[in-house]
């Protein structure tokens, strides 16, 4: 069974997103458009019933002219960075909290986490040209991509992730990990 989202994070996705359409002149079909996904999604986002996964809010801030980390961030905050930000958090107390955002040429997004024993998050596609870094701290992480799948430890491995991947726990311990996106 999937885990749920977090209430807060839902709805700070649901305002901005909202807010960002509406600022830019868009209907909910214009950004669906616009962002390549569904206008159920997007409909379903603003009304916070639906969890999304950060690539397709990657899709849709890329269509709005916002970072993830705008689009996730407590709208009514001064900064529109946050500091960590709990995103998702699986059944058996694991979590995925973005940690910071840094707009460089491109963006960067730094996220910390935590996936407990039999514990997996399952990423969409990002856009062609993104990556991510995978930093494990304790732990061995399986990455699953394409069939393939590959064992990480100690050192950092950097992926093309414009494929759907899967972060896993198949070990006994906790796996503790950083993931920078390269967008």
């Amino acid at each position: 069974m999937p885990s749920q989202p977090l209430p807060e994070f839902l709805a700070h996705v649901a305002e901005n997103v909202r807010s960002r359409r509406v600022a830019a002149g868009l209907s909910q079909k214009a950004l669906a458009e616009a962002a390549g996904v569904s206008l159920r999604m997007i409909g379903a986002i603003e009304n916070r019933g639906s969890s999304v996964s950060t690539s397709t809010l990657d899709r849709i801030g890329l269509a709005l002219g916002a970072s993830l980390a705008e689009l996730v961030s407590d709208p009514t905050a001064m900064s529109a960075s946050p500091s960590r930000r709990l995103g998702w958090k699986g059944r058996r107390g694991g979590t995925g909290t973005l940690l910071s955002s840094l707009r460089v040429m491109r963006e960067v997004e730094t996220w910390e986490w935590t996936l407990q024993p039999g514990e997996r998050y399952r990423a969409g596609a990002d856009p062609q040209g993104w990556h991510v870094q995978l930093i494990v701290v304790s732990g061995r992480l399986t990455l699953a991509m394409n069939g393939d799948e590959r064992i990480i430890e100690a050192e950092p491995y950097l992926f093309a992730s414009h494929r759907p991947h899967t972060f896993i726990n198949a070990g006994r311990t906790p796996v503790r990990f950083f993931r920078l996106t390269i967008c």
